[in-house]
């Protein structure tokens, strides 16, 4: 642990920063009790207001709070307090006295060293056969995901890693067969995008397949030849994705389908045809395309298309009206007087589609107001919590809706997972009187939630509720 004490000027704990290679330091007293602590940035911004001098100013006039947890905390409620207080540094106390450090990245790695062993395995797989045995213990690795991660979120990213983790070796073993195939490698650089879902990183247990190519920009002459090796690559790897257990996408929003497979210019070209004529039909489209990401190949093909997706839509609006709208055809289930709404089965079973009703319209407010403000996230509660960074959504009503799609995400993956358990086909449709009562009460103040944010989302744009 790097610290100081509070009477340390600037520059010396400058220079012991650069010397022990740390980002921050905690400011202790003789006692070793910390008192807050500084970084390299609250130092900087305090060295270049007037007057001051480094050598002698105390860093107790740069200092921040310092957020403590005990050194026994378990590392899912280390990760709330940092969530909770939007913090990058935690100072690890014992009895009182500072004896550690955790940053952001700390936490991050420890997570995700958690799936160390079954990603290890994945990307050591031999054969299509290999990978669907993986695809099938996606359930026990939800449950365990569930059981050590409080939040859902944390959970289904859990969830979302180890399903790309799978597609990822499958594109690998699609490359070397192709090659084995005599086709060779590809002849130009691409980015293998995953849209919705996917791109979001918060993939249930059987997601099925949105998946596009971004090509290089290549010579005409060229053209033939590269678009017949990749439509044979496509082909072949949307196969293998399904023979794997991703089944194939019902709307054939996937690269095999030319509309999805295209040089950047091309998907440039197409981004821009929609931003200045956008209809219904491109409102649907975008809210699935949009989200999409980098899966493999070469990103920076990605970052550029989305660098100019937010450029086109930061002075034309019009999409983004028109997507607002789509989203508006989902409603929460909650009527004037705050109480669930359910929808009747043929069955008799009264349910709600949380989906459907609940997380896709969140998902989806999210997107539009992170494209509308040029916010680059695809993560829903890493959008969230941008928003609430710029100012657009306030503190507390970003925490109120980021939680109500956390317990949302909870309640559907509990509901999958004791589907699973009982051999009964999945669905997103959850029956409140089956829910114990402070789940059923959860539910509802999720939903309460959802309907102010599309509310929020509404009057963004100048439309009164739908």
């Amino acid at each position: 642990l790097s610290t100081c004490l509070p009477n340390t000027a600037i520059r010396d704990a400058f220079q012991t920063m650069s010397r022990d290679n740390v980002g921050s330091l905690v400011v202790v007293d003789s006692d070793g009790e910390s008192h807050g602590l500084v970084t390299f940035r609250s130092l900087a911004e305090r060295m270049v207001e007037p007057g001051v001098d480094p050598a002698r100013e105390s860093v107790t006039n740069a200092m921040q709070p310092a957020i403590a947890v005990a050194n026994d905390t378990p590392l899912w409620q280390v990760e709330d307090v940092r969530e909770r207080d939007r913090c990058k540094y935690l100072v690890v106390t014992d009895a009182g006295r500072a004896v550690g450090m955790l940053s952001q990245t700390d936490i991050v790695r420890e997570l995700r060293a958690h799936q160390s062993g079954p990603h290890a395995l994945i990307s050591r797989a031999q054969s299509y056969e290999e990978l669907a045995q993986h695809f099938h213990q996606i359930d026990s690795i939800a449950a365990q995901a569930q059981e050590t991660n409080r939040r859902a979120q944390a959970a289904v990213r859990i969830l979302s890693e180890t399903h790309l983790a799978i597609q990822r070796r499958c594109v690998e073993l699609t490359l070397d067969e192709h090659e084995a195939r005599g086709h060779g490698r590809p002849p130009i650089a691409y980015a293998l995008i995953i849209m919705g879902s996917g791109g979001r990183r918060e993939m249930m247990l059987d997601p099925d397949q949105d998946n596009g190519l971004i090509l290089e920009d290549h010579a005409s002459t060229e053209a033939i030849e590269i678009d017949a090796w990749f439509a044979r690559f496509s082909d072949r790897l949307n196969s293998n994705l399904d023979r794997v257990g991703y089944i194939l996408c019902p709307g054939d929003i996937m690269a095999r389908n030319t509309m999805y497979r295209k040089s950047l210019s091309a998907w440039k070209t197409q981004i821009t045809s929609m931003t200045l004529r956008p209809n219904e039909k491109v409102a649907r489209w975008s809210n699935i395309v949009f989200d999409f990401d980098a899966q493999y190949g070469d990103e920076a093909l990605a970052w550029e298309m989305r660098a100019h997706l937010n450029g086109e839509l930061k002075n034309n609006a019009g999409l983004l009206k028109l997507m607002m709208e789509d989203d508006a055809q989902g409603r929460a289930p909650i009527n004037w007087f705050n109480q669930l709404v359910t929808t009747d089965r043929p069955d008799g079973m009264e349910i709600v589609d949380v989906k459907r009703n609940g997380m896709r319209i969140v998902a989806n407010g999210a997107r539009i107001l992170a494209l509308k403000f040029g916010i680059g996230a695809c993560n829903t509660s890493e959008r969230i919590h941008a928003l609430v960074r710029n100012g657009i959504l306030s503190r507390d009503f970003g925490a109120t809706v980021s939680a109500a799609y956390d317990e949302l995400l909870d309640i559907l993956l509990t509901h999958q997972l004791e589907q699973r358990h009982s051999g009964t086909p999945l669905d997103k449709e959850v029956a409140p009187q089956a829910l114990t009562a402070p789940a059923r009460e959860a539910l509802r103040v999720s939903m309460r939630a959802v309907k102010r944010f599309q509310e929020r989302l509404q009057s963004e744009f100048g439309a009164g509720p739908f």
